[in-house]
């Protein structure tokens, strides 16, 4: 359960059991699948009254906003990583000066973040975006707004992340699931207004600062310690910048590794063959949706359990998440791989290119694979070794490049999709070998039965799909034939493979707390709180 209950300061410490991870990891998918389910909903009227211009430059100032949240360094993750440092450990009474610490620092940069915007706005809107002429004013007063908003923005990631740290990812979500609903709701609740794009940013900006508003009071109500008035230590600044730095890294190379195979389409194929791809690696990646999930809870949780060097539970949450994704995304991967054809002719018409199908195929298993890679991913970074993960991406990059220009030239679109997932081959094989020499861990200890024995059963639902599609040709009957097949897999993990006490992590899960009461009351509860989630 959770619960936050009065002991003293020293004392107070973040417990977190299975029944805890699972619940956040639902509650982040909600977090993700709602506001999802809101943009699909509202964008198509936003296009429509909006206008392709308008809406363009929307586009773009949502995507300058994307890379400018580099501009905080990774404060917000060294946030997280150092409030559930001192909650495991159960130092709450140093709390306020990391707190307050990566606040003013976080600002600051958003400030700088702010300023850089404003300066070079004139230079992007005029030559750069190729903004139409009439337009030309209504962006440069958008993009005023925007950057008077980025502290805004900067200084929401440390509360949001003290939440996180804390395992309170129903408060995260509580205010973050409104907000993003907003965010792709706002501009069509404004069209319906009759306010144009100025007024439409200026809610989204409104938006944004109730959500900072919303995630102080919360942290503040959580952890009474931080009504102690402001005290900025300056010997953490160097700490923050020290992970959150090289967690920026990682973040500024991602987008090269993520969107470079396009550029190397256009270039060796056609822009044609761009629109064939990206579809299906559309469709493909959309796969992460529950591991990225997970990652949201694992950070904050290696992270406390690395303060208190509790390396046992660190090693063996690594290869109950390892076992755990392997069942959820093996059977939706294998569903992808052999009705990518009838997926794609439902979602994209008959007409759509047969060289989609295979590109299907290869990045579902590779994306399958960069999924379950979260894990280690994040152990990674919880145990305080962001600079493998961004090192890991520089080494990569090299190798990616040379992957794409020469398969491509080979085998065309296929060639990119093996690529790109022979790149996440290696991310991950370098993650977990890094990951088992940080926790002292031996291939023997993570590999245990649950791993290879659904390892084993994938091989087997395969290769049991294989004899299907070979058998029959009746969509109806392959449909049928792969429900029977993936239930049996399901049960075979629930009684062969699952032990006794992950069966009953996963049956408590299901039923209703009987503390859903006391947690709902529990922010008002304590002067000194501890966090304590157990099963």
């Amino acid at each position: 359960m959770d619960s936050l209950t009065p002991q003293s300061r020293n004392t107070a410490v973040l417990r977190i059991g299975g029944r805890t991870l699972a619940r956040n990891t639902l509650l982040n998918l909600a977090g993700q699948v709602i506001p999802m389910l809101a943009g699909f909903a509202t964008l198509p009227y936003v296009v429509r009254h909006l206008g392709e211009d308008r809406f363009g430059l929307l586009s773009l100032v949502w995507i300058i906003i994307g890379y400018f949240a580099l501009f905080d360094f990774g404060i917000g993750p060294a946030t997280t990583k150092f409030v559930a440092e001192l909650l495991g450990s159960g130092e709450v009474e140093r709390l306020p000066g990391v707190v307050w610490t990566a606040l003013a620092t976080q600002t600051s940069f958003g400030v700088v973040a702010g300023a850089v915007l404003a300066a070079i706005s004139p230079e992007l809107i005029d030559r750069l975006l190729n903004v139409p002429p009439a337009m030309r004013s209504e962006a440069h007063f958008i993009f005023f707004v925007l950057a008077l908003c980025l502290p805004i923005g900067f200084a929401t990631g440390t509360f949001q992340g003290v939440l996180g740290a804390s395992q309170r990812f129903d408060l995260v979500n509580g205010v973050g699931i409104p907000t993003l609903v907003l965010y792709y709701t706002l501009p069509a609740i404004g069209l319906r207004l009759g306010y144009g794009l100025r007024g439409i940013v200026v809610l989204l900006v409104l938006g944004r600062v109730a959500a900072l508003v919303g995630y102080a009071i919360l942290s503040f109500r959580l952890h009474p310690t931080l009504w102690a008035p402001p005290v900025i230590h300056r010997s953490l600044v160097r700490p923050l910048l020290g992970f959150g730095g090289w967690v920026a890294v990682a973040g500024a190379v991602s987008p090269v590794l993520v969107y470079c195979d396009r550029f190397f389409m256009g270039a060796l194929l056609s822009v044609a063959a761009v629109g064939i791809y990206t579809p299906p690696y559309m469709l493909a990646t959309k796969l992460s949706i529950f591991p990225n999930s997970l990652a949201g809870v694992l950070f904050p949780a290696f992270s406390t359990y690395a303060g208190r060097g509790d390396h046992g539970w660190i090693r063996n949450t690594l290869a109950r998440s390892l076992s755990y994704l392997l069942v959820i995304m093996g059977p939706v991967t294998l569903i992808l791989v052999f009705f990518a054809r009838p997926i794609l002719t439902l979602w994209l018409g008959a007409g759509f290119s047969p060289q989609g199908i295979r590109v299907l195929q290869i990045l579902a298993v590779g994306a399958a694979i960069n999924s379950i890679a979260i894990v280690p991913y994040n152990l990674l970074q919880g145990m305080g070794r962001p600079d493998l993960n961004a090192k890991f991406h520089l080494i990569e990059i090299p190798i990616h490049l040379g992957l794409l220009w020469f398969l491509i030239r080979q085998f065309g679109l296929p060639g990119a999709a093996w690529a790109w997932s022979a790149r996440v081959v290696i991310d991950f094989l370098l993650l977990m070998v890094a990951s088992l020499v940080v926790t002292g861990s031996s291939v023997r200890l993570v590999a245990r039965r649950a791993l290879t024995g659904t390892l084993g059963m994938l091989a087997a639902l395969t290769v049991a799909l294989g004899l299907c599609w070979m058998g029959t040709h009746s969509l109806g009957l392959r449909i049928l034939f792969a429900a029977l097949l993936n239930a049996a897999f399901l049960a075979g993990i629930w009684y062969c493979i699952l032990d006794i006490e992950e069966r009953q992590h996963i049956t408590n899960l299901l039923r209703p707390s009987r503390d859903a009461r006391a947690r709902a009351t529990a922010l008002g509860a304590t002067t000194h709180p501890t966090c304590a989630a157990t099963d």
